[in-house]
Formats: C-alpha cells, structure tokens, sequence
C-alpha cells in the first residue's frame, strides 16, 4: 500500500509512478488523491494498469483528468484484470468520461467491484450509457455518482437497470436534479431488484411522487434494502408519515437518516411526523438507527419518541439535535434510556441542557455499559456541567 495523495506529483511524477507500477507484483493499494496528473499522468498509469497484474484499489480524484485520460483508463480496464476500486471523483471527465463509465462496468468478465464518479458532471447522458452497462454487469456492487447534474431521464434509466441488476448493493445518487418522476421510477425499479441494500438520495427535489418512492423503498418484508438515506429532501409530516407506515411492515430496513441541514428547511418534519414515526417504532423490530437532526419535532414530538423508545428493543442509535427541544424534552429521552441502556449514540446537540442537565446527564454517561457516542455540541453546559461530563468520560473503561 502506498499513499501520496496531495504530493505536488504532476503528469511528471506520475509517468514515473507508473513505471513503478509496471513492475511491481506486490503493490495492491495506490492513492495519487489531489496531484494534478492530468490527462498526460492519468495516461501513463492506464498504460501500467494493461500489465500490472497485482493492483487493485486506485485513487485518482481530483486530479484534472479529462477526457483524454478518460478515455485511456477505459481502455486499460478493458484488459485489467485485477483492479477492483477506482476512484475518479472531481475530474469532470466529459464526454469521453461517459465512455470510460460504460467501459469500467461493462461486461461479464470484468472485475471492478466499487466505482466512483462524483461531481463529473456526466449528467443524464452519462447515466444512461452507464445504465446500460448495469444490465448486464455482474460484479460492481458500489456505484457512487453523488453531484453530477443526472435528471430524471437518467434516474428512470437507473431505475430500468437496478430491475434486472443482480449485484449491486450500494447506490449513491446524493445532491442531483432528480424530481418527481425519476423518484417513482426508482420507487418501481426498488419492487423488482432483490439485491440493493443502500441508496442515498440526500439532496434531490423528489416532491410529492418522491414521498411515494419512499414507501415503495421501505415497504413489505420481501426486500433488502437496509439503509435509506433521504436527508434534506423536504419530506414533511406526510412524507414521514408515510415513512412510518412503511415502517409497519417493513423487516429489513436498518438505518433511516431523516435529517437536514438546520440553515435550510429541507424535511420540515414537525411533532406530528415524529408522532407517526415514534408509533411505528412501538412495533418495528429491526431499525437500528435513526437520525432526525435538524427537524421541528420540537418537545413533544421528542416525547413521543422517548415513549417508544421505552418498549422498543432495537434501536441502537438516535439523533434528535437541532429540534428545538427544551432541557425537560432531552432528559426526558435520556431518563428512558438510563432504565433501558441499548443506544450506542446518541445526538443531542442544541437542546437547551444547562449545567443542571449536565449533571444528569453525566449520571447517564457514567453508568451506561453501552454508550459510545454521546453529541453535546451547542449546548450551554457551563463549567461545572462540562467537568461533570468529562468526569463521566473519563471514569468509563
């Protein structure tokens, strides 16, 4: 393994990084992160990649590689029969980009089990050509393509592909264009693949349908999705309430992130949402983890999930900062979980816990066997109460 990210390397230095590579049969991991290699470096490693027979992670975002580079890595991969992980974030590959994305998961015989595409602005046009290498891929199982300008026609083309796609399991579409109809595609898309675990859809303007492809994702006990990822998508109480009775239902989703970015009013879920959610968790079994930060479930919706959270027996993780609680809502959540001792983390950042709180909550940290994360951030504990957690911390084994 080798790391030189942010090494002022250049198209130089990694001509000669590649002559390296050419003969090595013991380096597996090489990261070239940030060097500005460019076309003429992202060249000469392709050229390495068609002999070298023992790499197989490669890091190369942010490196300026365009569509020359592109174009040769593509073809390098071709005949590459090892190299597994290829990072290209940040390069803004272009046209010939979308070629080197159909080349990498093209084909049976191929051996590319994670690739990343972020911000490369390949758009819909790029996601449908890689759509079409989906379909009769089978061994990525990672396909990150978070910021790169794909609408709904390219999202209905995923979506086509994840319904005949046997393998992966990992789906990240975070901060794109995809509204309303590319949603309820994926939604369908989701009812047919049997394989996918995770998809992040973080910062998309899904809209009313997009509510619907939620519950597609995450309802009836047939699937495997067990991680969905919908922050900042401006779900509101109806869409958490459609959440919830998915969640019903549902025997396999494992981690929901609800959560925004507290300085734009991204999912709006109020008390009433939180209701719907807490009551789903009554009776759900098997979500571990649930992230509703930077919401407006205020006191009572917090209530209301500390009620659940007496008689729910699996969640491990909970995060309900930024959501205007009172001292009284927070503690009221940690006096169930000190008779209760599973969460593992637990987010409780701005929640208006004076020194007081602190004092209690440190009662909380000290005789907890199971808590290993515990968010304090932007409270106003004061001296005494910041000791008294640090006191706690540091008493623990």
């Amino acid at each position: 393994s080798l790391g030189l990210s942010r090494c002022s390397i250049g198209p130089t230095g990694a001509a000669e990084i590649a002559e390296y590579v050419s003969g090595s049969g013991v380096l597996t991991n090489l990261s070239l992160g940030d060097n500005n290699i460019s076309d003429e470096g992202a060249k000469a490693l392709a050229a390495a990649l068609r002999v070298n027979g023992a790499l197989t992670h490669l890091d190369l975002e942010k490196n300026r590689i365009r569509d020359e580079g592109a174009k040769a890595i593509g073809e390098a991969l071709r005949v590459n029969g090892v190299l597994n992980n290829i990072d290209l974030r940040y390069n803004n590959l272009g046209d010939e980009g979308k070629g080197v994305i159909r080349d990498a998961v093209s084909g049976r015989e191929g051996v590319l089990t994670t690739l990343k595409l972020v911000d490369n602005n390949i758009g819909d046009e790029g996601a449908v050509a890689l759509a079409s290498a989906l379909r009769v891929n089978a061994v990525l199982t990672e396909l990150m393509l978070f910021a790169n300008a794909i609408g709904d026609e390219g999202a209905t083309a995923l979506a086509s592909a994840l319904e005949v796609n046997g393998v992966l399991t990992n789906l990240v579409l975070f901060r794109n264009n995809i509204g309303e109809k590319g949603a309820k595609a994926l939604a369908s898309g989701l009812r047919f693949n049997g394989v996918l675990k995770s998809i992040d859809l973080r910062f998309n303007d899904l809209g009313d349908e997009g509510k619907g492809a939620i519950r597609d994702a995450v309802s009836g006990r047939v699937g495997v999705l067990t991680n969905l990822n919908l922050y900042g998508n401006e779900i509101g109480d109806e869409g958490a309430t459609a959440i919830a009775e998915a969640l019903r239902g549902n025997g396999v989703l494992k981690t929901l992130n609800l959560s925004q970015n507290q300085l734009l009013p991204f999912n709006r879920i109020s008390a009433a949402g939180a209701a719907a959610i807490a009551e789903a968790l009554r009776g759900n079994g098997v979500l571990t983890d649930l992230n509703l930060w930077g919401n407006g479930i205020g006191d009572e919706g917090a209530m209301a999930i500390g009620e659940a959270l007496a008689v729910n027996g699996v969640l491990t993780s909970l995060d309900v900062g930024g959501n205007s609680l009172t001292e009284e809502a927070a503690l009221s959540i940690v006096r169930v979980e000190r008779q209760r001792n599973k969460l593992t983390s637990l987010g409780l950042a701005a929640c208006g816990i004076g020194p007081t709180g602190a004092e209690e909550l440190a009662e909380y940290v000290s005789g907890s066997a199971v808590l290993k994360n515990i968010d304090l951030s932007y409270n106003n504990l004061g001296d005494e109460g910041e000791k008294a957690i640090h006191d706690a911390v540091s008493g623990r084994e």
